[in-house]
């Protein structure tokens, strides 16, 4: 028989975090690109960000090429990638020029490898104007291994992102308890035993 499971962020009943969440609407428009691999990964942080941010979408897939929604936004919004490459900017730079401004932000949901292959699988996420967070953050998420220590998850990154964007340093807080409440629940789960020895 299997397990109940919660209708909205599809965790069993037990480990659901929607709780402490109440959705909002985001000072820019959202389009998260999910790998297919993430989807049912136990910790995907990007259904975080649909449920808690009302103008957020993801679309999921490796080569978004064929897909008429992934195309109608790039040709009708103004779009810039979330990714740490050597061109990227910061959003005040960025969004210096009130006409040039972003109004939707294209975050790769994935490893950094899968995140890669995406960027090079599609080239048009290569000509958007590529933005990084302009203050390092520390990452909360405490059951994975990173290959890079300042490495965030996706909820945390799109949340620090949002917060410059709207200047609110607390803007969709929701959304980061609502994570914190995965995370902890996971962790209890697993037992303090196991967390320390895998994750400590």
């Amino acid at each position: 028989m299997s397990r109940a499971c919660c209708e909205s962020c599809l965790k069993p009943l037990k480990m659901c975090y929607c709780e402490a969440l109440s959705s909002e609407r985001a000072a820019v428009d959202l389009l998260i690109l999910q790998h297919t691999k993430e989807t049912k990964h136990p910790l995907n942080t990007a259904r975080i960000a649909k449920l808690g941010i009302d103008n957020c979408q993801i679309l999921v897939g490796e080569d978004f090429s064929q897909n008429p929604i992934f195309h109608d936004l790039m040709e009708q919004k103004r779009p810039c990638l979330l990714f740490p490459s050597e061109q990227a900017t910061s959003w005040h730079q960025l969004s210096s020029e009130q006409n040039q401004r972003p109004n939707l932000i294209v975050v790769l949901d994935g490893t950094w490898r899968k995140a890669r292959k995406m960027l090079y699988l599609n080239p048009v996420l290569q000509t958007l104007p590529a933005v990084t967070l302009s203050k390092a953050a520390e990452s909360n998420y405490r059951i994975r291994k990173a290959s890079e220590q300042a490495a965030l998850s996706t909820i945390e990154a799109t949340i620090a992102l949002l917060r410059e964007v709207s200047e609110d340093p607390n803007a969709h807080q929701d959304c980061l308890d609502s994570f914190e409440r995965m995370i902890n629940m996971q962790i209890d789960a697993m037992g303090s035993d196991t967390f320390q020895k895998n994750y400590n």
